[in-house]
């Protein structure tokens, strides 16, 4: 009785499929939403229990497609049920979860494509150290919080994308693990928005970023000097050299700067293992752990070292972040600041690491450095810049007026006249030095010429250059390129 019964059933089942394949082959495409659990109970012939099974293998190979929501599994709808909605164009892909439809795609009948969701709703996670996106099913994410994030964490599959809001204030810390725009610490705002995609491993890249303000993530730290409308346009400032808070900045104070590493040691004013000394310059603030405040580089070696203005400026020894401020703090400025360069009446030159043509002896300004300065609009000039010179002196006598020499008795060397007599000489050595001897003492004019030759006016001293350099600014000249 048993294997009749299993004979019947087997039929049944080969009858179902043959039926399915049948229908398959000769149907065109149709969505249906059949009863996908076959009957328990009652009485059914082989070919009316085969026709039911094949109507609910059709209902799973067309996802149950139709107008409304399908409720096919006894009578009701299950986790993971899945359902075409062809109800418009084009048609919602959907499956049941916890009660309710998740659209995961569309189909375009016209064109016979599909179209995946990115999405999935709205998911929240709290800011952390560790902020881990895989545990957010959802693509579109808010981060709410202030703690400063270094990484995503590793659960997500690799090539996974997410689009972040950030709820508030933090700083993303750039590393291997987080790779940020221009390479360096980022401190979002309220509405800021990136899209980072998994690299695998836990490192993660921000491929895009987009401020609320609208304010680039790469900002140059210095403008065009030139402008001349009424009003600043938005997204400048005026380069006054006044002080910026690095909190409401974090961009400009990042350009403004340079972080690296540096060894010190406690007691000694220099730090070594400074990688790039490009643009530094005597009187640049230096901050940093075991660094104390009014701290300023003194001198420095290139690519090397820099020297600070005090051996107790470094408290502590170690290996450790060395922030440079290139631009200084501002009028007026403090540790929460940065300062603006200062074009205010000067001339923009660019800056001259060799010194070969803005010279310091010459300007008082050092070229190598960023926002240095120097020259002015006035001078004087000393007695060792005017020219040294040796002319020869030349007077035509012959157009020249002698006027009668009266000569008293004591003062008269000879003559025929007791009244007035001659004069011996002119010039002072008489016939030997003056080249005038006994001309007589009356009007009239000088037949020769008289030459005297001067050694030097303005001898004896070292000649120095005057300084022409107008009141400038230094600045790095950049030129931009495209590949």
């Amino acid at each position: 009785m048993n294997s009749l019964r299993n004979t019947a059933v087997i039929a049944a089942v080969a009858g179902a499929l043959a039926a399915l394949a049948l229908n398959t082959l000769v149907s065109p495409a149709r969505g249906v939403q059949n009863e996908l659990v076959p009957p328990t109970s009652g009485i059914f012939t082989g070919v009316q229990y085969s026709q039911k099974l094949g109507d609910a293998f059709r209902s799973l190979a067309s996802c149950n497609k139709g107008a409304t929501a399908p409720a096919n599994v006894n009578g009701s709808a299950v986790d993971g049920l899945c359902w075409i909605d062809d109800s418009g164009s084009p048609w919602v892909v959907k499956q049941y979860v916890n009660g309710g439809w998740a659209v995961t795609g569309y189909l375009d009948p016209s064109n016979s494509t599909f179209a995946g969701l990115v999405g999935g709703g709205l998911g929240t996670i709290a800011a952390a150290a560790i902020t881990d996106l895989g545990s957010v099913a959802q693509a579109n994410v808010t981060i709410s919080g202030t703690t400063t994030i270094s990484g995503f964490g590793a659960s997500a599959p690799d090539g996974t994308v997410k689009f972040i809001r950030f709820a508030g204030a933090l700083k993303l810390t750039n590393a291997a693990a987080l790779a940020v725009p221009g390479g360096y610490d980022l401190t979002t705002a309220a509405g800021d928005r990136a899209v980072v995609t998994h690299l695998g491993s836990g490192n993660w890249e921000i491929s895009q970023y987009t401020r609320a303000n609208g304010v680039p993530v790469d900002a140059s730290a210095v403008g065009k000097p030139d402008f001349t409308f009424a009003d600043l346009p938005p997204l400048h400032l005026r380069g006054d050299g006044s002080a910026v808070s690095r909190a409401t900045y974090p961009v400009l104070f990042a350009k403004l700067t340079r972080a690296q590493n540096g060894t010190r040691v406690s007691g000694n004013a220099t730090i070594t293992g400074i990688a790039d000394t490009t643009g530094f310059g005597a009187g640049m603030p230096v901050e940093g752990t075991g660094i104390g405040a009014g701290c300023t580089i003194a001198g420095f070696v290139a690519n090397t070292s820099i020297t600070l203005n005090s051996s107790a400026c470094v408290t502590s020894s170690g290996t450790s972040t060395v922030t440079v401020f290139k631009t200084g703090y501002g009028a007026g400025g403090d540790a929460t600041t940065v300062g603006l360069p200062n074009c205010q009446g000067r001339m923009i030159a660019g800056r001259d690491p060799s010194g070969t043509n803005i010279s310091s002896a010459g300007s008082g300004i050092d070229a190598r450095a960023y926002n240095s300065f120097g020259g002015g609009q006035n001078g004087s000039i000393a007695q060792n810049q005017l020219p040294n010179v040796a002319p020869t002196i030349t007077v035509d006598a012959s157009t020249a007026r002698w006027n009668t020499v009266a000569a008293t008795g004591t003062s008269a060397q000879s003559g025929s006249s007791g009244s007035f007599g001659y004069v011996s000489s002119l010039f002072d050595g008489g016939a030997s030095g003056g080249g005038v001897t006994n001309y007589a003492s009356k009007p009239g004019l000088f037949a020769g010429s008289i030459t005297a030759a001067a050694t030097s006016i303005n001898g004896g001293v070292t000649q120095q250059a005057i300084n022409k350099m107008p009141p400038t600014l230094i600045a790095d000249c950049v030129v931009r390129v495209t590949p």
